[in-house]
């Protein structure tokens, strides 16, 4: 009986995504997949195998007729090839999986990401606009999540609340939710702590830098200082989710994104602009980050101990867990451990060493060696390269139609990247941030050439959304 019951879910499932399309504008597909990724909206009884998809999900595939019109460009593209690359092996890698379940949410998401990357360039290439208004919706979404994450900080009764109430089931996974009062998942349960939407503090930081970077690259391109703001409380923001690696990341990346600006407006003024901006940065988030600390612990000595104390430890579980990684590596080089391998194999190693038993690989590279193999991996490694290629030389390119966007998809990018290395949520982000970095991706792709007449950017907003 229950065969049946999620063969019929599955046929529902395709009926719905096979007539999306027909029943609603590209727009308006858009517009679920992207803005609607800070909120997600899982709505009770959606489910497949037993995992809640949510709304925003379910958006970005609506927009499939897009990916077989731009297949092409997926296939030719380096950085996109390499992404179908990844899929096409962990498909084969399915065949020795110990659990082949396991290998469903991480598949769904990259196709997911070259879905919405070609519904972008098929749309950007009639009337970017659209496309500019929904990172800007996008963006002032994701003012709530740090609001959620300032408040969660300074007071825990707060965050339980809003963690218990009825609202968190359709934002967050319910899964995660109920895995949080079990015992068994402990990230945002910390006093230190504070995810807001997210249950990890690490995956909040990325999500919230994520977005300060589009913020910051898009008042630059639409000369909205408005933007601006929102990009530098969403940076405030990141300080008081308790992310080690967030907060140094948080000064580091606007930091690099202000040297490319200077880059490329040269002169002494500017480039003293760019350093008095760099110190007010770090000077910002040193002042923020103890303040942070402080909203839970007393004392400025205290809480700087504290925060080397945990930064040390969290340094020393990860390097066990590399560890265990090179072991496994010598042992299955070429194929991986398949799907589910590294939960079945870690656990013997964990025990002996004295660690939490269901830790995750802690490592993009790694992550991607253990469940799709060496090729795997080296696609990975290709992306990564291909993207901040693509984002240095546009930075760089003085007769490049869109400075803006491409520092906004450059800082993004290594902000994701940089702290992949140290997080299990993957080469493309979790699926909150995976539609953005999409999204700068496919803008990326549009504006790889100087063009003639580059699109105006001062049309009012009412008019972003009557394309036909």
């Amino acid at each position: 009986m229950s065969g049946l019951v999620i063969t019929l879910k599955v046929l529902v499932a395709v009926v719905l995504l096979a007539s999306a399309p027909l029943a609603l504008k590209r727009r308006w597909r858009l517009f679920l997949a992207i803005p609607l990724c800070v909120f997600q909206m899982f709505v009770p009884g959606i489910q497949v195998a037993g995992v809640p998809i949510p709304i925003a999900f379910w958006g970005g595939f609506m927009l499939w007729p897009e990916l077989i019109r731009e297949i092409r460009t997926v296939v030719t593209w380096k950085p996109t090839a390499y992404l179908l690359g990844i899929v096409l092996l962990y498909a084969v890698s399915l065949l020795w999986s110990p659990s082949r379940k396991l290998g469903l949410e991480p598949i769904g998401y990259f196709v997911q990401f070259l879905v919405i990357f070609a519904a972008v360039v098929t749309e950007g290439r009639r009337d970017e606009r659209l496309i500019l208004w929904l990172l800007t919706v996008t963006i002032s979404m994701a003012l709530i999540e740090a609001g959620l994450v300032f408040i969660g900080r300074v007071s825990l009764g707060l965050r339980f609340a809003f963690l218990l109430s009825p609202i968190a089931r359709w934002m967050v996974s319910p899964n995660l939710i109920d895995k949080l009062f079990t015992g068994n998942f402990n990230g945002v349960m910390d006093p230190a702590k504070s995810g807001g939407l997210f249950v990890n503090a690490n995956v909040a930081a990325t999500f919230l830098g994520v977005a300060a970077c589009t913020a910051l690259g898009l008042a630059l391109h639409l000369r909205r200082k408005w933007l601006g703001v929102n990009g530098a409380i969403l940076l405030g923001a990141v300080a008081f989710t308790g992310s080690k690696g967030g907060l140094i990341l948080a000064a580091a990346v606007p930091i690099l994104m202000l040297h490319l600006i200077s880059l490329r407006y040269r002169g002494w003024r500017n480039r003293l602009r760019m350093v008095m901006g760099a110190i007010v940065v770090v000077g910002l988030l040193g002042w923020l980050g103890p303040k942070a600390i402080l909203a839970t612990e007393r004392g400025e000595y205290r809480a700087l101990s504290s925060f080397l104390e945990r930064s040390n430890l969290t340094l020393s579980a990860r390097e066990k867990i590399w560890e265990y990684g090179a072991q496994a590596f010598v042992q299955h080089p070429l194929k991986g451990q398949g799907f589910g391998g590294w939960q079945e194999d870690f656990p013997r190693y964990a025990r002996k060493v004295g660690i939490a038993r269901d830790l995750p690989a802690e490592n993009t590279v790694i992550y991607l060696w253990s469940q799709g193999g060496l090729l795997a991996a080296v696609l990975g490694v290709g992306f990564i390269y291909q993207v901040l290629r693509i984002g240095w030389r546009q930075t760089r390119d003085r007769n490049a139609s869109a400075f803006g966007l491409s520092l906004a998809m450059t800082g993004a990018f290594t902000w994701a990247f940089v702290r992949g290395m140290g997080s299990n949520f993957g080469l493309i982000g979790d699926i909150h941030m995976s539609p953005l970095l999409a999204t700068l991706l496919a803008l990326a792709y549009l504006h790889r050439r100087p063009v003639a007449a580059p699109l105006a950017v001062e049309t009012p907003a009412r008019a972003l959304w009557t394309p036909a």
